[in-house]
C-alpha cells in the first residue's frame, strides 16, 4: 500500500527507520528488510549511519535484490545544515550512493549555527543552551530544498514535525 504524495509521487507507507542501526549489523538487516518486502527506508544525517546504509542499498542494486526505482529512500536535513541546503542534500547523496531522494525532510524547523555539512552536533551558546540561528528563516530554508526538486536531486520535500 502506498500514499500519493502532492508531488504524484507514491510512497510505500510502511517503512523501516535505520535510527540507531549500527555498523556491521546494517547491510544484513537492510537486505533482509528488503528480502521480506520493505520498499521505504527512513534515514537521516543525524543518524550516522547514511555510508552504512548506502553500502547495503548498493549491494542490493548490484547483485539485483531491487533496482532503484523499487525502493523509496527518505532522507533529512540537520538543523545546522539549515543555511547549506544543497551541499548537505549532495553529502547525503554521496553517502547513500544515491543519484536521487524520494523524498528529503526537514528535520526540525529550526535552523541551528552550522557546524560543517555532514556533522550533526548542536551547537550550544556561552549559556549551554542550543544556539538558534535566527537570521535563517523556515521560508529561506524551505526555498532551498525546492531547489533540491528542480535541479532533480529530490523528488518530494517536506518538514518533519
Amino acid at each position: 500500500m502506498a500514499i500519493t504524495l502532492n508531488s504524484g509521487f507514491k510512497m510505500p507507507i510502511i517503512g523501516l527507520g535505520v535510527w540507531r542501526m549500527e555498523g556491521k549489523d546494517i547491510k544484513d538487516l537492510l537486505l533482509n528488510a528488503i528480502k521480506i518486502g520493505y520498499r521505504h527506508f527512513d534515514c537521516a544525517a543525524d543518524y550516522q549511519n547514511e555510508v552504512e546504509v548506502g553500502e547495503a542499498l548498493a549491494e542490493a542494486f548490484k547483485t539485483g535484490l531491487v533496482k532503484r526505482e523499487d525502493l523509496f529512500i527518505t532522507t533529512k536535513l540537520w538543523n545546522s545544515d539549515h543555511g547549506h541546503v544543497l551541499e548537505a542534500c549532495k553529502a547525503s547523496l554521496k553517502k547513500l550512493q544515491l543519484d536521487y531522494l524520494d523524498l528529503f525532510l526537514v528535520h526540525f524547523p529550526i535552523a541551528t549555527k552550522h557546524t560543517g555539512i555532514g556533522t550533526t552536533d548542536s551547537a550550544l551558546d556561552e549559556d549551554g543552551v542550543l544556539d538558534i540561528n535566527t537570521t535563517i528563516s523556515l521560508e529561506t530554508t524551505w526555498h532551498a530544498m525546492e531547489e533540491t526538486v528542480s535541479m532533480g536531486l529530490v523528488r518530494s520535500i517536506g518538514i518533519r514535525l
